[in-house]
């Protein structure tokens, strides 16, 4: 298989490249459980509201994904089989790749950032842009500024800002 053709089992490549000791799987619909949990780790709200909210938020977010994008890549990132992280990239939009979601247990130290570099690496080798959205006040910006990302300016107030990676 030509895994370049392939985003998906080039992202995977990727991945095991760069973090040795981890492995990547298509998400599974028995992963609802590990997706609730790992909502709940990253929310800033974590410790404000219930886990029932926070539960509720996670479908809602997960719902909305699989509405908005519903052919988007969808990996899971294990260390000993043990799930540790989630990326949806979407590479079916004409001419870039959305990074849709990312986001890693707090206590799974850098395999974010493996990630997000086994993105850009298929983005790369596919020659496409990297798009994506990001809450204006995320201390990722900086990680996704020395990753290449540009700030675009919206036309509008909005909490979120759109970056951009070019090839």
């Amino acid at each position: 298989m030509n895994v370049i053709g392939d985003p998906g089992a080039a992202f995977d490549a990727a991945l095991r490249m760069r973090a040795p000791g981890h492995d990547v799987r298509p998400e599974a619909p028995d992963d609802h459980a590990f997706l609730a949990d790992l909502f709940a780790a990253v929310s800033p709200l974590r410790d404000l509201l219930p886990p029932a909210l926070l539960a509720q938020q996670a479908a809602t977010a997960d719902a909305h994904f699989r509405n908005v994008f519903p052919d988007a890549m969808r990996r899971i990132v294990t260390d000993k089989q043990t799930p540790v992280g989630r990326i949806v990239v979407d590479w079916t939009q004409a001419g870039h790749s959305i990074g849709v979601d990312i986001a890693v247990l707090p206590e799974a130290g850098g395999i974010g950032l493996a990630m997000l570099r086994a993105w850009l690496a298929t983005a790369d080798a596919l020659a496409r842009p990297c798009r994506l959205n990001v809450v204006r006040t995320n201390p990722a910006r900086a990680i996704y500024a020395r990753l290449g990302f540009q700030e675009i300016e919206a036309e509008f107030d909005n909490p979120l800002m759109e970056m951009i990676r070019p090839v």
